[in-house]
């Protein structure tokens, strides 16, 4: 963990839109591809693997573009802050010349050109466009999560200065993008679990574009796609929830090796002399009686650990999968539309008597999805600055 304490003042600064946006993809262990050339189709699933590293890992400092939401919420009860720039994250005063706020968005922008890139080669297939076009989703939702309002960037980009477009506009280009990923991405295959859960399916572009209808308030819509991922019958809510590989639609796979996954670190008591982070505590409160969900957290440790309670929803030694869609989430939004059959079976499974409400909060707690639980319901109305450095890049920012 040495590497994390380093200040956080020396870290280079990205250029806007992105920090290296080239027709050339670098691809650990392989030689870079020219997406201008007639690639084979093992070639651009090279450079598909590119694609998924950098959305898993946009930089050395990844782990904070991935909690950054989360961070701004409410899930979490600070035990320390190393770098105020995190410090800032949660009290919500970003500066607009905030390092970090300057990853988060060159960065996200990086994996949306990575992802241009791909739908440019001339030999791609469908369903390779259709992995791309969903990562391209998933980019523009962290940067709609953060920002709201950003510039839209296709494959026929012309690299010039361009205004962001609405909020609006944004969840409807997303969805335009999961639509397509749904209709070619491969279907999901329970008889390969893992690999499946870790490239985009289409069963993973129908979760996710539930939960897009459902932040543009469209609930009917939001729980058709969410019963269409129910009834395949691919996927059940796990008795224990740490062993959770039955609920899983779509995640990046941890990996040690390449130090992708660090917010199981943050969130334990092994980094409680960094920046470190324990559950709120209305949060712990959630767990009552016999709920499974018990597990997930570090009760037994409390008294040890001065009071903070942990999760234990991720592995602590940098390899932290990175969740993205599950089924009890498709049960959540199958029940706001007023499925209560759905709310009841969740609750069946998890031994929990909850408001539904409440029941998200503590079913979804750590997967990057409450700060849009948050602005849906109108409890914050923040939105973080553009960087000074992307204003400087692209002036229609302003």
């Amino acid at each position: 963990m040495i590497k994390k304490i380093s200040k956080i003042l020396f870290i280079g600064v990205f250029a806007v839109l992105t920090s290296s946006c080239t027709s050339e993809l670098d691809i650990p262990s392989e030689a870079s591809l020219s997406a201008t050339a007639e690639l084979a189709n093992e070639d651009v699933d090279k450079l598909l693997t590119g694609l998924y590293k950098k959305l898993r890992h946009p930089n050395n400092y990844g782990y904070f573009a991935i909690m950054n939401t989360e961070i701004m919420g409410d899930n979490y009860k600070p035990v320390k802050f190393q770098w105020p720039q995190v410090q800032n994250i949660f009290e919500n005063t970003v500066p607009p010349g905030d390092i970090l706020l300057s990853y988060f968005y060159a960065d996200f922008y990086a994996g949306i050109d990575r992802s241009n890139t791909i739908l440019k080669v001339s030999t791609a297939n469908e369903a390779q466009k259709g992995a791309a076009r969903y990562a391209r989703a998933l980019s523009y939702l962290r940067l709609y999560d953060m920002f709201e309002r950003v510039p839209l960037i296709d494959e026929n980009y012309d690299r010039k200065p361009i205004a962001p477009s609405s909020k609006e506009d944004v969840l409807n280009f997303i969805v335009e993008d999961l639509k397509y990923s749904k209709a070619n991405n491969v279907s999901f295959n329970i008889l390969n679990l893992i690999d499946n859960q870790k490239t985009p399916t289409k069963e993973a572009a129908t979760a996710l574009l539930a939960r897009i209808y459902k932040l543009q308030g469209n609930k009917v819509a939001a729980a058709i796609e969410a019963e269409e991922v129910i009834e395949t019958g691919k996927f059940s809510l796990a008795v224990n929830p740490l062993e959770r590989d039955s609920e899983v639609i779509f995640m990046f796979k941890g990996t040690k090796a390449e130090t992708a996954g660090s917010w199981g670190w943050i969130m334990s008591p092994e980094s409680r002399t960094w920046n470190n982070f324990g559950a709120a505590d209305d949060l712990t409160a959630l767990v009552k009686g016999e709920d499974t969900r018990r597990i997930l957290f570090d009760f037994d440790g409390k008294v040890a650990n001065k009071g903070y309670i942990y999760s234990k929803k991720y592995k602590t030694e940098d390899n932290s999968d990175l969740l993205v869609s599950r089924i009890a989430e498709m049960y959540l939004i199958s029940a706001e539309a007023g499925n209560t059959n759905r709310l009841n079976e969740l609750q069946l499974a998890r031994k929990s008597s909850l408001t539904l409400a409440e029941e998200r909060r503590l079913e979804m707690s750590f997967e990057w999805t409450r700060w849009e639980e948050l602005k849906l319901t109108g409890e914050t109305s923040y939105v973080l600055p553009y960087p000074t450095r992307a204003v400087d890049s692209n002036p229609l920012l302003k």
